[in-house]
């Protein structure tokens, strides 16, 4: 698999990680399946909603991801999500682990003092129960 993503969507998911430091920020990537991509067209911001620790967890209500998928129905939809690590290496944590779902892409920026660096793209394998990295290509 990969996850294609235009460098404005990747712009835009930098300022948010970095308006967010030094709190995890979260959002949701839409666009399309093409083939084993998924091609990103937007992103949308959505509130970290973690009780707490939200420098090292994010949550995401889950009727903002069913209103998303709502909204996105047809070819377009809900195809993954992206999230901040703010001062730690953008690769998923065993939180992010024990909350993945299989079927969407993952983007994590990592955030070092609040300036926006390396980021890594996953999918999770649920047979295994591990992230796996794919291909990032930024258009």
């Amino acid at each position: 698999m990969e996850l294609r993503v235009p460098r404005g969507v990747i712009e835009d998911v930098d300022a948010h990680a970095q308006d967010a430091y030094p709190e995890e920020c979260c959002g949701f990537l839409i666009g399309r399946k093409d083939g084993g991509s998924h091609v990103v067209e937007q992103s949308r911001r959505t509130e970290n909603v973690h009780p707490k620790d939200r420098g090292t967890r994010y949550s995401i209500d889950g009727r903002e991801i069913l209103k998303i998928e709502h909204e996105f129905r047809g070819e377009t939809r809900l195809v993954g999500v992206y999230h901040s690590h703010p001062d730690y290496p953008a690769k998923p944590s065993s939180f992010d682990a024990r909350r993945a779902w299989p079927w969407y892409a993952y983007l994590i920026v990592a955030v070092t003092r609040g300036k926006a660096g390396d980021r890594t793209a996953w999918e999770f394998d649920e047979a295994a129960g591990a992230f796996r990295s794919v291909s990032l290509e930024i258009l």
